[in-house]
């Protein structure tokens, strides 16, 4: 049987599981560096520090590995909770807004590289652009549940379209507070980005 077509297993045992998310840090760091298509499932053994079939045993082949990473990094449960905490009945908009996005920033841990990567892998791999459609949807889905609850201080009218739109701004702008603005530091953007999205969807 060959590795890359043999049943892999979902680990139990610390054992197991520490040896997987070893797996997994040594590749996200090797495909943010090197980039997918030039990294090899020897390369990620010998980073994780593991044999070659470790990563056999819970991956069918590289793409499993990045496809996890990427999985795993979704913010729509994070959001969910996130707007269920957050009392906008305590809070201006405006500074509500800011609180959510603070909390998403935190949670924005994919490295720089590994994001760029992904953003190239999705012009040319259904799986990964799936990945992102359903995150992005799980996400849109919450953020209009959300909006509707303050139905009566919005301005917007097309709830869905809107929260779109908010979700395409914020995610540029996370990406660009690590890797496209040297010298704006992140509470800058973050301030501007509350602005705006408070001025486009509220009274």
């Amino acid at each position: 049987m060959n590795q890359g077509t043999q049943q892999t297993r979902k680990p139990v045992q610390q054992r197991g599981i520490r040896t997987k998310d070893k797996i997994l840090k040594a590749a996200e760091g090797l495909f943010a560096e090197k980039g997918f298509h030039k990294t090899n499932t020897k390369e990620i053994a010998a980073e994780a520090g593991v044999a070659t079939g470790s990563v056999y045993a819970y991956f069918k082949d590289k793409k499993s590995v990045f496809l996890e990473i990427y999985g795993a990094a979704s913010h729509a449960s994070f959001l969910e909770r996130a707007c269920r905490d957050i009392d906008f009945s305590e809070k201006t908009n405006r500074e509500a807004i800011l609180a959510l996005l603070q909390r998403l920033a935190k949670e924005h841990t994919l490295s720089p590289g590994f994001r760029r990567e992904v953003a190239a892998m999705r012009a040319s791999d259904k799986d990964v652009e799936a990945i992102h459609a359903r995150q992005h949807d799980a996400m849109r889905t919450q953020l209009v549940d959300t909006l509707g609850r303050r139905e009566k201080a919005l301005r917007v009218t097309d709830l869905d379209a809107a929260a779109f739109v908010i979700l395409c701004a914020c995610e540029e702008v996370m990406h660009a507070c690590s890797t496209e603005a040297p010298g704006m530091a992140q509470n800058r953007l973050l301030d501007a980005l509350a602005d705006m999205v408070a001025r486009y969807v509220f009274r």
